[in-house]
């Protein structure tokens, strides 16, 4: 058994997960594998993947308890990527020995803050009183802000190739990374996927790719996450909801010291890791993060919205060289137990 199977078996399940066709909807583009069934992953008929308190299961289409609901919105890290079982995503462990309110995960992986919004949007009618709404990413739209097109009309999305491709007729191979050094056609890593798209295309053949500067990545980001907070709060107003903004953590943008473990599976001999997260290097950088942070928080000051930090918050509550992540962004259950201790502690949730 190689250092990350043994390291991080539940990974196997979520690159099974991930290699299942994806299921192409209106409006928000894609969502979550439906019905979903296996023992780290499961999502019920329409993709949300569920949460458990107990012998309790909650998701919005199948599992809707009574009384009032919280949820938990965001991309894959809110999803619970690198989660070991549905017990310990962050809505299981928001639930967990709360006196009243269970979570909802309505959560997807490579969700920008318009798909999340929209998502919200179409399933609104469906939920009671709503107490509270975690938004926990912030990533996703720096890296999408990278893409070509970015800045114009609506701006970008994950697997945005692969969608025109099909809406014009054109198989596209959803595993294809042979332009990436280092990787073949055969590549089974589910994010190669993802660190494809960042990879700047030029129209020409030869033509040297270019891409947003940091000013302007965080500029279109932040410019993104104004617009559908804003929308957010309108739509959460009638629920009751308060509305809250995470910035998610990443192994990078906390300056932690890296655990015996972390530097293994981000060390990985196979060279995989600096080939599936070449993409996301720019939004990695200290300037980045600093810049994005102080405009995030300023946009939720404005608007009322508590905002948080993960970043800071993290790292003031671990040992610095514990093991929170499995890769430079998906936390595994020690780190989303913090945090969600963390959450609960600083947005006052029960």
């Amino acid at each position: 058994m190689d250092r990350y199977a043994e390291l991080v078996p539940q990974m196997a399940q979520y690159e099974k997960y991930a290699k299942g066709g994806i299921p192409w909807l209106p409006y928000i583009m894609y969502f979550n594998a439906l019905n979903y069934s296996s023992p780290v992953i499961n999502t019920d008929s329409g993709g949300f993947r569920i949460s458990r308190s107990g012998m309790k299961r909650y998701s919005l289409q199948e599992n809707l308890p009574p009384g009032p609901v919280s949820l938990v919105m965001g991309g894959s890290s809110a999803f619970g990527f690198g989660a070991t079982c549905d017990q310990k995503t962050l809505a299981s462990l928001l639930s967990e020995n709360n006196t009243g309110t269970p979570w909802l995960n309505l959560a997807a992986p490579a969700f920008n803050s318009t798909q999340e919004v929209v998502l919200f949007l179409l399933n609104r009618h469906l939920l009671p009183e709503v107490r509270d709404i975690v938004v926990y990413g912030g990533l996703n739209n720096l890296v999408v802000a990278g893409l070509p097109g970015a800045a114009e009309n609506y701006g970008q999305f994950f697997f945005s190739g692969e969608f025109f491709g099909h809406f014009n007729g054109q198989e596209v191979a959803r595993t294809d990374v042979s332009h990436i050094p280092g990787r073949d056609s055969t590549s089974q890593n589910p994010l190669s996927r993802i660190a494809r798209l960042l990879r700047p295309q030029s129209k020409k053949a030869g033509d040297a790719p270019s891409g947003p500067s940091a000013e302007e990545r965080v500029e279109i980001a932040t410019r993104l996450l104004l617009k559908d907070l804003d929308r957010l709060l309108e739509l959460a107003e009638p629920t009751g909801a308060r509305v809250h903004f995470v910035l998610q953590p990443t192994l990078s943008w906390t300056g932690k010291k890296r655990s015996a473990e972390e530097a293994a599976l981000l060390e990985d001999d196979t060279g995989m890791w600096a080939q599936m997260w070449a993409g996301f290097q720019p939004v990695f950088a200290e300037a980045v993060y600093t810049e994005h942070a102080q405009r995030v928080e300023e946009i939720c000051k404005t608007r009322g919205v508590s905002f948080l930090d993960m970043n800071k918050s993290l790292l003031l509550s671990v040992n610095s060289d514990d093991w929170l992540f499995v890769d430079p962004v998906h936390l595994n259950d020690t780190g989303t137990e913090a945090v969600s201790e963390i959450l609960k502690r600083e947005f006052n949730l029960h």
